[in-house]
């Protein structure tokens, strides 16, 4: 048998009135959604004070047609295809596009380099790229000259039928035309000709960790709905949500929780063009947005954005300001003492904080932050006026998420519990509870893509070894210590966890932020806890040598309160921003990097 016939055997025709977890393939997730939710708007974005928008029924025609022009121009079951773009309703339709032929998604992050495009591209063997206009302006001369000339196609026009639309690959016919009208008066698309089992590959993502070689990760179909069902569960995710998109679609946070997840119950996502402070209370406000799936910086803007419109008030608004904050402070202490009134004691701090809650459309139930450690001020700021925040951890090697706090009752500085299907272990735990954490369940990878050597690395058994520290603490909540490869070891032999230490020394002034690293110390014959700090020198900031005597003298009050192995026993400063990754991680290793050679220029000559 042809093993593409193998690959893409044809499966019972999905339910269109199942649930969602009953889907055997993301495909048939969007075959469920447009037959329960067929004219209510699915994705939707402004651009240029105008709306467009996608039913669901729109987009389920939009891939089926465009799937078929893709077969039609060499796309073949198990075939692997880019997808190169920024976040929009046409990077859906391309997505689904590619899997109702049986194929493998590739999605990239649209910010990267011809070169590395390219090499992807060939690693692969991707030979049909969806590619926005944006990019394609970037890297069109590299696709142009590479080893296997690709069928490019421009996805800005994948919102029209192709015969409407411009078609950079040129000579190929057009899928026969059906109508995409919401009344009910047309004729339903055919099956796609294969329809993929759960267990092979929907997408392949890229991780973008701190290498130079990002590891390919082929994701299941199985993968991705074992952790939409749970997750919708957990989130009470409706078709009356109204989700504001914000992260790249590439990126494994976004694409579950924020696209797949939403979708499978109905909810209609909003897309921004430019994701600015503006731009974003803007969006939510024309659409009294209910979600915002983000990850720790978004969730500053948020909080800034905010904090300038109370700055705006008058002078009795200031006062009631400040009144209602006082009242939300003792609310907080109330929740603390008595958690099961959390939830009544927040929606107190909501109607208390309603002008700022209008700020955002007066909608949000519900502000989900991922990717990296949430700063623990911006959690009670935010927390302060009643929004309800939750952290979750994953990986893209887990679909992503694996643990996320309940809404009913987040834990501040924690990621929450495992989601239901998921077990977290904590292997050789130290004293303090901290060990590394391993995950297991349906929605964790099955190794990389051809490099066996780092799947066998990656697994302990049937447990996957996350790289990152954590403890369980006394609720059952998961909290991170940071990355395993990251533990700084003192001289007198003690593990050092540098998120808990930025955790100590999070009240530092002036800071805009800072990170914790480890260099090596001859005195002790270890290494010591420096930190990185970049300034906040924002206007009105004192100035720089006032400024840095106030960062030092915090440092050495806190250090007397901290334990003698966690202290602070240098600061640097950095100019710019830190080195971080995609989902804005700290590059920790080049920070130290960095650090080095500035030590080393600085070393006179011959010692």
């Amino acid at each position: 048998m042809d093993w593409r016939r193998g690959r893409a055997a044809l499966v019972q025709a999905e339910i269109a009135s199942g649930e969602p977890g009953e889907a055997s393939t993301l495909f048939g997730l969007l075959l469920r959604a447009a037959s329960r939710f067929g004219s209510k708007p699915a994705l939707q974005v402004c651009r240029s004070g105008q709306w467009s928008r996608l039913s669901y029924r729109q987009l389920l025609a939009g891939a089926q047609t465009w799937g078929r022009v893709l077969a039609a121009a060499g796309l073949s079951p198990g075939d692997r295809a880019l997808v190169i773009s920024e976040s929009s309703p046409e990077w859906g339709i391309g997505y689904f596009a590619i899997l109702s032929q049986g194929a493998v998604a590739v999605p990239l992050d649209p910010h990267l380099g011809g070169a590395d495009v390219a090499a992807i591209a060939a690693r692969v063997n991707a030979r049909v790229w969806l590619v926005s206009r944006a990019v394609l302006g970037r890297i069109g001369e590299v696709a142009a000259g590479a080893a296997e000339s690709p069928t490019i196609f421009e996805i800005d026009g994948f919102s029209a039928l192709p015969e409407q639309a411009a078609l950079t690959a040129e000579g190929h016919p057009a899928a026969p035309p059906y109508g995409a009208d919401d009344d009910g008066g047309r004729r339903e698309p055919p099956e796609p000709a294969d329809m993929q089992a759960s267990d092979l590959t929907a997408s392949i993502l890229f991780t973008s960790g701190t290498t130079l070689a990002p590891k390919g990760v082929p994701l299941t179909h199985r993968n991705f709905l074992s952790n939409v069902l749970p997750l919708v569960s957990v989130m009470h995710f409706g078709s009356r949500d109204e989700i504001i998109s914000v992260l790249p679609m590439h990126h494994a946070l976004e694409f579950t929780g924020g696209f797949l997840s939403p979708l499978s119950r109905g909810a209609t996502i909003t897309y921004v063009e430019r994701v600015t402070p503006r731009a974003l209370l803007e969006a939510m406000q024309a659409t009294r947005s209910t979600v915002m799936i983000g990850v720790p910086r978004l969730c500053v803007l948020l909080v800034k954005a905010i904090q300038a419109g109370a700055g705006s008030l008058g002078s009795w608004g200031r006062i009631s300001f400040a009144a209602s904050a006082a009242l939300a402070r003792f609310s907080q202490a109330l929740a603390s003492l008595m958690p099961p009134l959390s939830p009544q004691l927040r929606a107190l701090r909501a109607s208390l904080f309603r002008p700022m809650h209008r700020r955002l459309g007066g909608h949000v139930r519900l502000i989900v932050s991922g990717g990296a450690a949430l700063p623990p001020e911006v959690f009670d700021a935010l927390d302060l006026m009643g929004f309800t925040v939750c952290e979750g951890y994953g990986l893209t090697e887990t679909a992503p998420v694996l643990t996320v706090n309940p809404p009913e009752r987040p834990r501040r500085g924690t990621v929450g519990c495992p989601l239901p299907g998921v077990k977290i272990t904590i292997e050789e735990p130290s004293a303090e509870g901290i060990g590394a954490v391993l995950a297991q369940g349906p929605s964790v990878f099955r190794g990389y893509l051809e490099d066996e050597q780092a799947t066998r690395e990656a697994f302990c058994g049937e447990w996957f070894r996350t790289g990152d520290l954590g403890r369980f603490d006394r609720c059952g909540y998961l909290v991170l210590a940071g990355r395993a490869d990251d533990v700084i070891v003192t001289g007198g032999g003690k593990n050092v966890y540098p998120m808990e230490v930025e955790w100590l020394y999070q009240s530092l002034p002036h800071v805009k932020e800072f990170c914790v690293v480890g260099m090596s110390d001859p005195a002790s014959a270890g290494d010591a806890v420096h930190a990185v700090v970049v300034e906040d020198d924002a206007e009105g900031s004192p100035p720089a040598e006032a400024r840095r005597a106030a960062i030092e003298s915090a440092v050495s009050e806190i250090s007397r309160r901290v334990s003698p192995h966690q202290r602070i026993r240098r600061v640097h400063y950095w100019e710019g921003d830190l080195p971080r990754t995609p989902t804005l991680k700290v590059r920790r290793k080049q920070v130290q990097a960095a650090l080095r050679e500035m030590a080393a220029r600085s070393r006179p000559h011959g010692t």
